[in-house]
């Protein structure tokens, strides 16, 4: 079985206005010499828990910053089940024509819960074969991405995404790369590049075959 594995943010929605407000929403409570951006936001999407409570919560005590962050999931996951985000166009109707000739997964770096919501606003994880995330498997991408491959003995498979850590995610992992331009980060080195998430019908073929 071949197979197309998927990042989430950046790829597949674009949280960023509502996470924003909703982390400062918490900071500005519980911790307001903190502000969150979506300046900052983008540049933090695609690190995992450890290394964004690095980058963030700077000057903050480790166990406040935990009390914080798992208070802020909360809300994130709370909101993103009721309501969703912003699904980048055609992602829905591509994916239901992508899975009649492929396997999909998503992998990312996120918490476990946020991976949920997403699943389970848009009522997606039957549409997968499989999926993982950091905070379930404490792997790190392309440790996660390799995890997906073996345990679903995919023949072949392509991951997408759009940071420089998705790039190198799949390096490790030894799968082509396809770069989402759309979406937060800048990448130079990849094997394919789509400016809108449908047009990864036109290049899949090239990449895995029929």
């Amino acid at each position: 079985m071949k197979a197309i594995i998927f990042d989430l943010d950046g790829t597949l929605w674009d949280t960023s206005d509502t996470v924003v407000r909703i982390w400062n929403e918490v900071l500005s409570v519980k911790c307001p010499k903190l502000h969150m951006t979506k300046e900052i936001m983008a540049s933090l999407m695609g690190k995992n828990k450890a290394q964004f409570m690095d980058d963030f919560f700077v000057g903050v005590e480790k166990s406040d910053a935990e009390t914080l962050i798992s208070e802020i999931f909360a809300h994130e996951q709370e909101y993103l089940i009721k309501y969703g985000a912003n699904m980048y166009d055609n992602v829905i109707d591509t994916l239901c024509e992508l899975r009649k000739d492929y396997a999909l997964a998503i992998v990312s770096n996120c918490q476990s819960g946020y991976l949920n919501a997403f699943l389970t606003h848009y009522k997606l994880k039957e549409m997968l074969t499989d999926f993982e995330c950091a905070g379930s498997s404490e792997l790190s991408k392309g440790e996660n991405i390799r995890l997906v491959v073996n345990r679903n003995s995919f023949e072949k498979a392509i991951y997408v995404g759009d940071t420089k850590s998705d790039e190198n995610a799949a390096k490790e992992a030894g799968l082509s790369f396809v770069y989402a331009s759309y979406g937060f980060g800048e990448v130079d080195n990849y094997d394919a590049i789509i400016n809108s998430f449908e047009e990864i019908k036109t290049i899949v073929k090239d990449l895995l075959g029929n």
